[in-house]
């Protein structure tokens, strides 16, 4: 059989070359004196009109065996025996709960990759293989089209992690690939509903108990309690019966926090531990079950990330606005308001200033008091508050009087207006901000209200947020990992995964990771962030819903026609020896040479 059966149409070249051998040119006769001068001539046949005798000479035989060797090779002939090759396209879910399960009983996960193995050392010879591998972003793992040996060692390292999301778009993207051939998702919950029915489904799962943690956090403590950590720790009982847990804070130097728990089924219990801040990564683990993903957390230290804060404004004006209580500790309102902050030495170390004129220093946001003459209006609402604005966030204004100047128009994008006048507005300008506010603090409230304080605290976290250094230093796998500097430069990483090279003109994103682990962020051979990463997801450690079920497709696998068979290999093995045994008949002997008497 063929692959390509319109090939064999070459085979019209066997006739054409038996008819060039046959029609030859005929010479005319001419007398000669002597005959021995052309004894030793070449006979040479050109192309005619008139056909002739066969000369069945080596040439002959070569050029019609090419011709038939080449048009068999175009039609792509298949082994005696051989089945049509395969497209084998598969989906194997990599939701993190495909890897529940023992020795005794294998996981989902487990199974899939023998399954899939099984399918893919049964299929014919010439046969291909692509895995897509499902997740937030869908991939493909192995291929496309693979060969299937390469398919098996590649399914060996199958180990999903991914949090729970749609199998759809993996699935979209098998189907591309797949062409008109069928598609099969292995996963641990049976949903076929969700899926067309050109995908088949095999799902593998299986309800278990599982009491997980399902949050981690490591924080500075939030009452302010120099060179100290908070670590909040949330533990889930998935399961339909009591059971006890005990969760462990390890450092470096052994046990530091431990307590046992008492779950009722599907009950939440949430623990808080204290440690000092100067204490590397701890570990979080609880008892060990059947998805170990979710009984361990390891937490780097939280970034400090302190604010320099700066006003220039007089004594009394300070006081006024609730910065301070006594000049002997300037600022000493605004520092309580706001932690891990400082008083800046000069204006050209703060983080954050108010005044009444807005300094042009680079990294120096300001909350600007715009000192304006004119008729001085009191209003005391409804006013209008951009909620999506986080400066803005908690701000109510119930009951506030606010004294405003007419006529004053503030740059930027209001904040807080009353009517058409815009009361407190934002310039970005780059790495800094200026917020403009039109106010009379002799006749206004604001600063008596809780909202002034909400305020300061607000545009306090804002510039604490584009502060440089990491943003987080504890991720859940998925998430991304945010450095914030104002230059650019190359960064290393290090991490479970290996060592990576980055480089970022700015900010620097990193997502993608997908081990849980420790990480390190280098650059210019200076340790710039450490960070950690762990498993934490409720969807994925709530493993009574796995399901076990099969629905098969109602198409069949894809052909594979792109390769080309070891008989396709030997016919053209065969064709160029023809060409070369043709070459050899006929390459040139020489010029023939006549000495006098006639003796060649």
């Amino acid at each position: 059989m063929f692959l390509n059966p319109l090939g064999l149409l070459a085979l019209l070249g066997v006739p054409a070359v038996v008819a060039l051998h046959l029609f030859r040119r005929r010479f005319q006769r001419r007398p000669v004196s002597a005959l021995f001068l052309w004894e030793a001539r070449q006979t040479t046949t050109l192309a005619g009109r008139r056909r002739e005798r066969l000369l069945r000479s080596p040439s002959f035989w070569c050029e019609v065996l090419l011709a038939l060797l080449l048009a068999l090779a175009f039609a792509g002939p298949r082994g005696c025996g051989s089945l049509e090759a395969k497209h084998l396209v598969v989906v194997l879910d990599g939701s993190a709960s495909m890897v529940a399960g023992s020795d005794a009983d294998p996981s989902a996960a487990r199974q899939a990759v023998d399954l899939v193995t099984d399918s893919i050392d049964a299929l014919p010879s010439g046969s291909r293989v692509t895995v897509v591998e499902s997740g937030p972003v869908p991939h493909i793992i192995v291929g496309p089209a693979a060969f299937p040996q390469e398919a098996v060692a590649r399914l060996a390292d199958f180990a999903p992690i991914a949090g729970r999301h749609d199998i759809g778009p993996a699935a979209a993207l098998a189907l591309e690939v797949a062409g008109d051939g069928a598609v099969t998702v292995y996963t641990d919950r049976f949903a076929p509903e969700a899926l067309p029915d050109e995908v088949g489904v095999i799902a593998l799962g299986k309800p278990r108990e599982n009491v997980a943690i399902t949050r981690a956090a490591r924080l500075v403590a939030a009452d302010g309690a120099a060179g100290e950590d908070d670590v909040f720790v949330t533990v889930t009982n998935y399961a339909g019966r009591l059971r006890t847990a005990s969760v462990v804070v390890l450092g470096e130097a052994g046990t530091v926090a431990e307590k046992e728990l008492r779950l009722e089924p599907g009950a939440r219990e949430h623990l808080s531990f204290r440690l000092p801040a100067a204490m590397d990564v701890v570990e979080v683990q609880l008892d060990g079950d059947e998805f170990p993903l979710d009984d361990v957390a390891r937490l780097a230290p939280a970034p400090r990330r302190e604010l320099a804060l700066y006003s220039d404004l007089a004594d009394e004006e300070r006081r006024r606005l609730g910065l301070e209580r006594t000049s002997e500790a300037p600022l000493g309102q605004w520092l309580a308001l706001v932690p891990r902050s400082r008083s800046a030495e000069s204006l050209d170390s703060a983080h954050l200033v108010i005044s009444t004129i807005a300094p042009e220093v680079p990294g120096a946001w300001c909350l600007q008091l715009v000192e304006a003459t004119g008729e001085p209006l009191d209003l005391i609402g409804p006013f209008l508050i951009e909620k999506r604005h986080l400066a803005a966030d908690g701000v109510l204004l119930d009951g506030v009087v606010w004294s405003a100047v007419a006529g004053v128009e503030l740059p930027g994008v209001p904040i807080i207006s009353a009517g058409n006048l815009p009361l407190l507005t934002e310039v970005d300008l780059g790495d800094r901000r200026v917020y403009a506010m039109n106010i009379d603090w002799a006749r206004s409230t604001l600063q008596r209200s809780p909202d002034w304080p909400i305020l300061l605290a607000n545009l306090a976290e804002l510039r604490r947020g584009q502060l440089d250094g990491p943003l987080q230093t504890n991720l859940g796998v998925g998430e991304v990992f945010v450095y914030r500097s104002r230059e650019a430069a190359d960064y290393e990483l290090s991490g479970p995964d290996g060592l990576r090279e980055l480089r970022a003109i700015s900010t620097l994103e990193i997502d993608g990771l997908r081990l849980p682990g420790d990480y390190v962020l280098s650059s210019g051979g200076e340790e710039r962030a450490r960070f950690a990463v762990h498993f934490a997801d409720d969807a994925e450690s709530d493993l009574r819903r796995a399901s076990a079920g099969e629905r098969p497709s109602t198409i069949e696998l894809g052909e594979e026609r792109s390769g080309s068979s070891w008989v396709v290999l030997l016919l053209a093995l065969g064709a160029l020896g023809a060409v070369l045994v043709d070459w050899w008949v006929l390459r040139p002997r020489g010029a023939v040479t006549f000495e006098p008497g006639g003796k060649a």
